[in-house]
C-alpha cells in the first residue's frame, strides 16, 4: 500500500471516530435536553394581558379563603376571582419555597433547579394580572406551610402531589366565567404544570428502580 493511501485511511479512520464520539455524546444528553427544553416550552406560552381589562365587579374582589394553596382552593366552594388569584398566587409560591428548600438541602440539581426557575415565571403572569387591574401583589407567606421531605424520593414525590393539586386547581378555576386576563393565565400555568408533573414522574420512576 502506498504511503499515500495510509494517510487517507488514517484521516477516514480518524473522522469515523469523531462521528462516533459526537453521536454518543449526543445521546447520552437527550434525555436532560428532552426535559429542558419542555421547560423552556412551557414558559414561552402565549398569555395575552390586557394592561387596561374591565374593572373587576364588587362580587369579585371578595376574599374569603378556606385554607392555602391548591388544597385550600380544593376545597373551597365559594370562590370569587380575588379567592382563585390569592389561591394561585399562594400555591406557586409554596412550589418554588418547596423547590429551593429541597435543593438546599439535597443539592442544586434538576429537575428542581428548572422547575424553580419556572415558578419564578408562573409568578410573574400572575402579577401581571394584579397590576392590570390595579392590585398589590401580595407577598410571600409560604415558609410556614414547607415541608421537608427525607429523601430524594420522597422529594419526587411531593413534587408530583403538589403539581397534580396545581394542575386540579386551575382546572377547577377554569370552569367558572372568567375575565379575559385571568383565563389566559390561568390556562398557560396549568399548561406549565403538567409539564412539571412529567418531569417529576420521570424522577420517582428513576428512583425507584
Amino acid at each position: 500500500m502506498s504511503k499515500i493511501n495510509l494517510k487517507t485511511s488514517a484521516i477516514v479512520i480518524t473522522l469515523l471516530a469523531l462521528t462516533i464520539l459526537l453521536m454518543s455524546g449526543c445521546g447520552s444528553n437527550t434525555d436532560s435536553l428532552d426535559e429542558t427544553n419542555n421547560l423552556e416550552v412551557n414558559e414561552t406560552a402565549d398569555h395575552n394581558v390586557d394592561p387596561n381589562p374591565e374593572p373587576l365587579k364588587e362580587e369579585d374582589m371578595e376574599v374569603s379563603l378556606t385554607g392555602y394553596g391548591a388544597e385550600g382552593a380544593l376545597s373551597d366552594e365559594d370562590l370569587s376571582i380575588m379567592d382563585m388569584l390569592t389561591y394561585a398566587v399562594q400555591d406557586e409560591y409554596l412550589a418554588h419555597g418547596e423547590y429551593i428548600a429541597i435543593m438546599d438541602e439535597f443539592g442544586t440539581q434538576n429537575p428542581y433547579s428548572n422547575i424553580a426557575d419556572s415558578e419564578e415565571n408562573h409568578l410573574a403572569y400572575l402579577e401581571e394580572v394584579y397590576l392590570s387591574y390595579g392590585l398589590e401583589f401580595p407577598d410571600d407567606t409560604s415558609e410556614g406551610h414547607i415541608v421537608m421531605p427525607e429523601d430524594l424520593l420522597e422529594a419526587a414525590e411531593t413534587g408530583v402531589k403538589a403539581e397534580i393539586d396545581n394542575i386540579a386547581m386551575y382546572e377547577k378555576f377554569l370552569s367558572y366565567e372568567l375575565p379575559d386576563n385571568v383565563k389566559e393565565v390561568f390556562t398557560a400555568l396549568m399548561n406549565g404544570s403538567e409539564n412539571h408533573l412529567l418531569a417529576f414522574q420521570k424522577q420517582v420512576d428513576k428512583l425507584s428502580d
